[in-house]
Order: structure tokens, then C-alpha cells, then sequence
């Protein structure tokens, strides 16, 4: 090569490098501009559409991710800043690109301790109804409890279920005993809410709603541990002096 065109590649490359370096600082400027000046913060955005339950180690290796630079007042309080905070989550619903990930967007995979639902046998579902203290034992029921299920149609008297476990009244569930942080005042209000929930095979929670909805009127009876499932006739107005004059 002639020094006249090396002297020439050379002047094209420092051209070259000029040129790119003004254009960085143009458009760095007119970003800022842009921006009106902002103070800027690092934060993630998503880069690739994010499917429900993708993992967020998935989604951290897999590039859906990406660290930017935004003005501080377009960035969620709750945006996270430290990648590992998700590893061990998934994304709780789908996400698409450009959103800024804040931490409800990755939640645990498993119940958190101390869930309600970890109380309900497997196999089983939580259905609550509302009772009176005349239908509902007067109070006198806790949590933990299991009562048999008394519907009223017309003037019949039927079983519904029996052995019912009781979860919870009110906010108060078994798990929590019936001692409140706030003294047992609070506990007894809990306890004479009316609100009942029972754990149940998901057919018979079914049948209970489907009685609450149509306004049968349903009487719980408390009964013993360990209490044998008998056979209960139906009783009707006619039926009410049939039987033996005491009971047991």
C-alpha cells in the first residue's frame, strides 16, 4: 500500500471514529432532552413476552429481562433492582415487552407458612354459610369442632351431612386456636359471626351452597369426637311425637 492511500484509509477510520462519537453524544443529549433532564435509575424491563408460570430463573437465563435506565418518577416503587429476589418464583400472570417488573409480578411457587388453605384436607374444598345463634349452636362451636347439617324443606326436617369439620368462624380458623392477640373479647366477636366454614368433598360443598342459595334453613348440630355417622330419618309435623319421650 502507497503512503498517499494509507494516509487516506487512516483519515477515513479517524472520520469514522469522530462521527460515531458525535452521534453518541447527539443522541445521548437528545435523550436527555427527551427526558426534560430527569434523574435516572437502573431498573428491569421485559424484553421478551413473559408466559404465565415461567420461572424466574427462566426468565433471568433466558434473556426476557434487561436492565435499563429510565426517569425516576416512570419507576414503580416496587420495581426490583436485584435479579435473585425472583430466582426462586414464577411470573403469576403473562407480561409483555416494555412493562417494568415490580415485585408482584413473581410470586412463590409454594403456599406461604401459615396459609388457610394448608388447613383443608386434600380431596376437600372450603364452602362457608351463614347462620343465626339459633342455627348455629348458639355460638358454642369452635373451630376444630365438627357438626352434623340439618336442612329444613317445608315442614320436613332432613340430614344433609354428617360430621362436618368445622375451619374456621368468622375470621377465626382452628390453626390459630381460639385465643386472639387482642383478648377474648375479639375472640367471642369472631366466634358469633354466623359465618361457618366447613372442609368438604367438593360434591357436597355443591349441595350445601346450593341449600343456602334457595333459603333452606340449615341448623347445625354440635357433636362429640369421634362421633358415628347413624342413620337419620326425616321428620315432619306429623312425625314430631313419634320416637321415644327422651332421648339417647
Amino acid at each position: 500500500m502507497t503512503p498517499k492511500r494509507t494516509i487516506v484509509v487512516i483519515a477515513a477510520v479517524a472520520l469514522g471514529v469522530v462521527a460515531a462519537t458525535l452521534s453518541y453524544v447527539y443522541l445521548n443529549n437528545a435523550q436527555q432532552r427527551a427526558y426534560h433532564n430527569a434523574k435516572m435509575v437502573k431498573t428491569y424491563v421485559v424484553v421478551k413476552a413473559v408466559p404465565q408460570t415461567l420461572s424466574g430463573t427462566v426468565a433471568i437465563n433466558g434473556g426476557y429481562l434487561e436492565q435499563r435506565s429510565l426517569p425516576a418518577e416512570a419507576v414503580p416503587q416496587a420495581a426490583i433492582t436485584d435479579l435473585t429476589t425472583i430466582k426462586d418464583k414464577e411470573a403469576a400472570a403473562s407480561y409483555s415487552v416494555g412493562q417494568v417488573v415490580v415485585t408482584s409480578m413473581f410470586v412463590s411457587t409454594t403456599a406461604e407458612a401459615g396459609a388457610f388453605s394448608q388447613s383443608i384436607p386434600a380431596g376437600d374444598v372450603a364452602v362457608t354459610i351463614s347462620v343465626d345463634q339459633v342455627h348455629g349452636v348458639a355460638g358454642l362451636a369452635v373451630p376444630g369442632d365438627k357438626v352434623d347439617l340439618l336442612i329444613t324443606q317445608g315442614t320436613t326436617e332432613s340430614a344433609l351431612l354428617q360430621n362436618v369439620p368445622v375451619l374456621a368462624i368468622g375470621e377465626q380458623s382452628a390453626t390459630q386456636g381460639t385465643t386472639s392477640s387482642n383478648g377474648s373479647a375479639s375472640t367471642t366477636s369472631a366466634l358469633n359471626s354466623g359465618f361457618f366454614t366447613f372442609a368438604v368433598k367438593p360434591a357436597d360443598a355443591a349441595r350445601i351452597a346450593l341449600a343456602q342459595q334457595q333459603s333452606l334453613g340449615i341448623y347445625l348440630l354440635l357433636v362429640p369426637p369421634n362421633n358415628p355417622v347413624v342413620s337419620i330419618p326425616s321428620v315432619d309435623v306429623g312425625g314430631i311425637l313419634n320416637g321415644p319421650p327422651t332421648s339417647g
